[in-house]
C-alpha cells in the first residue's frame, strides 16, 4: 500500500489562511479527533453481517477488534448499532479515498502491477466510528495504521462491489463524486481483468490521470503518451438527506467557541461558531448545506449566504456565529441527527456553551470564567 495516494480526498477541510487570528484556530479541521455519541434512530433494520480477510494483501492482518488497538475507551457508540447509510456517505465526502495504485512488479508480466481499494483513514479515538462503518457497510477490515491512526480499508474485488453499489445507491454529494466515477471505470477495467492487458493497464492510466492527485512522475515519464480522460463534469445537487449532513459534519466540520475582546462591560465577547472549510470548488455544497438548515426550520430560502472565498488559497468558508441561527437551526439539527464519533463531545461543550449564552451568564465574570473552563478542553485541547 502507498500510503502517500491518501492525502488528497477530495473535498478535505482546509486551514483557511488570511482570516482574522481568533476564528483561524476556529476553523481548523482536526484529522478525525473529535466527536461520540449515537442514537436509536440512526440505526436501519439489522442484517447479517461478515468478517472477511484482505483481498490479495496476504501481509496484512484480518480485522483487529477494538481491545487490541486501545486500552481505553473514547466512543459510547455502541458496537450493536446500524448506521444510516446516508451518514456514511456523509462521512465519506469528508474521509474517504477512492484510490487505483500503480506500480512496478516484476513478477508480473506487464512488470506493474494494479490494485484498487477505498479507504477511510482516521484517529484512534474513532476506532469505534470506523468499526461500526465497516460492520454496517459488512466488507472490508479495521487495522491499526501507526501509532495514533487506523485504516478502514476495502481491496477484495468482490467487496468493493458493494462499495461501488452503496455510492451508486446513496451517491456522493461533493467534488469527490468525480473521483469516484474515475474510480468506477477503473474498477469494471479490473473487474473484468482487463488491467492485466497492456490495452486496460493504458485505460486505467488514462483515467488515474486526473483522479485524485493524477499521475505521479513515475507513471508519466514510463508512459509518456497516455491521452488523459477528461475528469467528469461536477455540479452540486442539493443536500438529499439530513443524516448526509450529520455524516458530513462529523467528518469536516467543526464546533467552536471564539472568547473575542470587545468595549463591554467585561471587556470580551464570546461568540459560538458552526464552521466549515473546504477547496473552493465544494463552494456551492457549503451554500447548499446552509440553504438546506434555513428552509428545514424557517423555510428562509432565500436569506442570504455568505461564503468567503480565498481564491489565492482554493478555499470556501463557511461560518455560522448568528446566536439565533445557533439556537435554533445549529443545535436543534445535530441534536436530532447527531454527530458521532469523538467530535460529540466538542458539541457538547457547544451546547453546554450556548445555555450559557442565551442566560445572559456569559456577560458577568462568573460566567464568562465558566465559558473559558469548557473551551480550555475542547477540540485540539481536549485531553483524553
Amino acid at each position: 500500500m502507498i500510503e502517500r495516494e491518501m492525502g488528497y480526498r477530495g473535498s478535505k477541510s482546509i486551514t483557511c489562511l488570511n482570516i482574522p487570528a481568533s476564528q483561524k484556530a476556529v476553523i481548523v479541521k482536526e484529522q478525525r479527533v473529535d466527536g461520540s455519541w449515537l442514537l436509536n434512530k440512526l440505526a436501519t433494520p439489522n442484517r447479517s453481517l461478515r468478517c472477511t480477510l484482505m483481498g490479495f494483501e496476504r501481509n496484512y492482518q484480518v480485522k483487529i477488534h477494538t481491545n487490541q488497538l486501545l486500552n481505553r475507551t473514547y466512543s459510547t457508540i455502541s458496537k450493536n448499532q446500524v448506521l444510516n447509510p446516508w451518514f456514511i456517505t456523509g462521512f465519506s465526502d469528508a474521509e474517504s479515498s477512492f484510490i487505483i495504485s500503480i506500480y512496478k512488479n516484476t513478477n508480473n508480466k506487464l512488470k506493474w502491477r494494479v490494485s484498487a481499494y477505498f479507504s477511510i483513514h482516521v484517529h484512534m479515538k474513532d476506532l469505534l466510528l470506523i468499526e461500526l462503518i465497516q460492520k454496517t457497510l459488512g466488507v472490508g477490515v479495521v487495522r491499526k495504521n501507526n501509532a495514533n491512526t487506523v485504516l478502514f480499508r476495502v481491496s477484495d474485488i468482490e467487496e468493493l462491489q458493494v462499495i461501488i453499489d452503496h455510492f451508486k445507491k446513496y451517491p456522493l454529494v461533493s467534488a469527490k463524486y468525480s473521483d469516484f466515477l474515475l474510480f468506477e471505470q477503473c474498477f469494471n477495467l479490473i473487474k473484468e481483468k482487463e488491467h492485466l492487458t497492456q490495452v486496460g493497464l493504458e485505460k486505467i492510466l488514462s483515467l488515474k490521470f486526473n483522479l485524485n492527485k493524477g499521475l505521479p512522475n513515475e507513471l508519466k515519464e514510463a508512459f509518456p503518451s497516455i491521452v488523459p480522460v477528461i475528469r467528469p463534469e461536477y455540479n452540486f445537487l442539493g443536500i438529499p438527506d439530513p443524516f448526509w449532513v450529520s455524516g458530513f459534519a462529523t467528518g469536516d466540520s467543526s464546533f467552536s467557541v471564539s472568547i473575542e475582546k470587545s468595549t463591554s462591560k467585561i471587556g470580551k465577547r464570546v461568540r459560538l461558531i458552526f464552521g466549515t472549510c473546504l477547496h473552493i470548488r465544494d463552494k456551492d455544497l457549503l451554500k447548499g448545506m446552509t440553504y438546506y438548515l434555513n428552509s428545514l426550520y424557517f423555510n428562509e430560502l432565500n436569506k442570504e449566504i455568505k461564503i468567503h472565498c480565498n481564491e489565492e488559497n482554493n478555499t470556501a468558508l463557511l461560518q455560522i456565529k448568528n446566536n439565533s441561527d445557533i439556537e435554533n437551526k445549529v443545535i436543534p439539527f445535530f441534536s436530532k441527527y447527531p454527530i458521532l464519533g469523538v467530535k460529540q463531545s466538542d458539541f457538547e461543550d457547544f451546547v453546554r456553551v450556548a445555555e450559557l449564552v442565551k442566560n445572559k451568564e456569559h456577560l458577568n465574570i462568573e460566567g464568562l470564567d465558566k465559558i473559558v473552563k469548557i473551551t480550555e478542553g475542547m477540540n485540539l485541547r481536549r485531553k483524553w
